[in-house]
């Protein structure tokens, strides 16, 4: 399987451990999906708390001996239905659910990611409350994934 369709995989199945059973504060990994967040609350069967991972831009590669280092882009968007007022307290328990599921141990390789994708770095979070015709209120973490490229061997 390609590397990068594996890391988006990994990254969807590591979120859909969010749950209060596992020691969360929500369950929101009971919903997680892939594809664009404004996309997918338009479809028909929404329900709420959604996580959505939302491909993003990529950091620049890092050249490295035979081959790169790819900081390959994501932007976990996760959100809960919400009024102008009170929603402040949820964001911040899905806010933290999602930086303590994915918080990565410097120089520890991440045991969830396939061989290749050692480690991610996470962006600082963004909250974004209901508004401008959306019934939900957000937060956006970025994520990268450290991929790992070797250069195919060449005759």
């Amino acid at each position: 399987m390609n590397l990068l369709t594996a890391g988006r995989k990994a990254l969807i199945n590591r979120l859909s451990t969010i749950t209060q059973a596992a020691g969360y504060r929500t369950n929101a990994g009971l919903n997680v999906r892939s594809g664009w967040f404004n996309e997918v609350i338009e479809s028909a069967q929404v329900s709420w708390p959604l996580i959505v991972v939302q491909k993003a831009k990529d950091m620049p590669p890092q050249s490295r001996a035979q081959g790169l280092r790819k900081l390959h882009g994501f932007n976990v968007v996760a959100g809960i239905a919400a009024g102008l007022d009170g929603y402040e307290d949820a964001l911040d328990d899905l806010e933290l659910d999602l930086i303590e599921c994915l918080m990565p141990t410097e120089g520890v390789p991440l045991d969830w990611a396939p061989r290749g994708i050692p480690q991610l770095t996470l962006g600082p979070p963004e909250q974004v409350p209901p508004g401008d015709g959306l019934s939900a209120a957000t937060v956006v973490l970025p994520v990268h994934l450290h991929v790992f490229i070797e250069s195919p061997m060449r005759d």
